[in-house]
């Protein structure tokens, strides 16, 4: 913070003081306005038309009118495409659904320390980590716990 000189310190606070208070409103001023009687509003304009409904309109209303049909089309297209895929977290395991693949013989507490532990050393395949969550991917790490978790190295 630059530092100032004692007597200008003080003036440039009174400038912003007077510049703030100009603008400000008061509690009095909203007292004022509250007591004011209130003429009624006048009735609102009726609707006018669209700018897209014009027939002479701007460019832009032009290029929206013709780029609209196309682009619903193309949304269509892909919303098709992409509604026959599964979503690319689908192929993604939980820390909880891989322990749920393993055998009840063991507490779940304890497999997520085995997984954790495989996980440190590299051993599991397709373990992804994000946001400091554990996800595996689907199938590399199924194909790993039916080869009887063997070690991939």
């Amino acid at each position: 913070m630059a530092r100032s000189r004692p007597g200008e310190r003080g003036r440039s606070r009174a400038k912003r003081g007077a510049h703030a208070s100009a603008a400000q409103l008061t509690l009095s001023d909203w007292q004022r306005t509250q007591a004011e009687p209130h003429a009624p509003s006048p009735e609102p304009p009726p609707p006018s038309r669209s700018p897209l409904d014009a027939e002479s309109g701007s460019d832009v209303d032009r290029l929206a009118k013709a780029l609209a049909p196309r682009l619903a089309d193309e949304l269509s297209v892909r919303m098709r495409a992409s509604a026959g895929e599964p979503a690319a977290t689908a192929r993604l395991l939980t820390l909880d659904e891989l322990v749920a693949q393993l055998p009840s013989g063991k507490r779940p507490q304890t497999w997520k320390r085995w997984l954790y532990e495989r996980t440190r050393r590299g051993e599991v395949p397709g373990c992804v980590k994000l946001g400091g969550m554990l996800f595996f991917e689907r199938e590399p790490a199924l194909a790993w716990l039916r080869a009887g978790a063997a070690s991939t190295r």
